[in-house]
């Protein structure tokens, strides 16, 4: 088990930056100085174990009209699948092998373009600033 927590939460932003609104995630991540993942791997459970809090950023396939949310990450029940991994099954290692996981939120930015290019969408450029509340409040309630 890892020796200290970081009370310092930890903003991890999912997706691709060449994939159109795909990288809103890595967009948002790194304006607070967190960090990008084209997608998760089980060797950040032994990060997330060092937290206390960790937001996770993903582009969200949302019904037309929807607005940036943030939800609660529960740990998942069962196996994960090999070749890819959700928030849920990421904490479920981390509390597996190191005996604890952060308090976790998803912060889904609706999102309507992933075609190869590093342009975003109008809708999403859209969405952007209450995304960008939504993770700055969290921040501040997680500080």
């Amino acid at each position: 088990m890892p020796a200290r927590h970081q009370r310092t939460p930890l903003v991890i932003g999912i997706g691709n930056s060449l994939r159109g609104d795909d990288g809103v995630g890595a967009l948002l991540a790194e304006q607070v100085g967190g960090r990008s993942v084209q997608q998760l791997t089980p060797e950040l459970a032994a990060e997330l174990a060092e937290l206390e809090a960790v937001l996770f950023i993903d582009a969200w396939l949302a019904p037309a009209g929807a607005a940036p949310r943030i939800t609660v990450i529960s740990l998942a029940a069962g196996a994960a699948e090999s070749h890819r991994l959700e928030p849920p099954q990421l904490l479920a290692i981390s509390q597996a092998l190191y005996g604890r996981a952060p308090a976790a939120h998803l912060l889904q930015v609706p999102a309507t373009r992933f075609e190869h290019g590093t342009t975003l969408s109008a809708e999403l450029q859209a969405a952007l600033p209450q995304a960008q509340e939504l993770m700055k409040g969290w921040l501040a309630r997680h500080a």
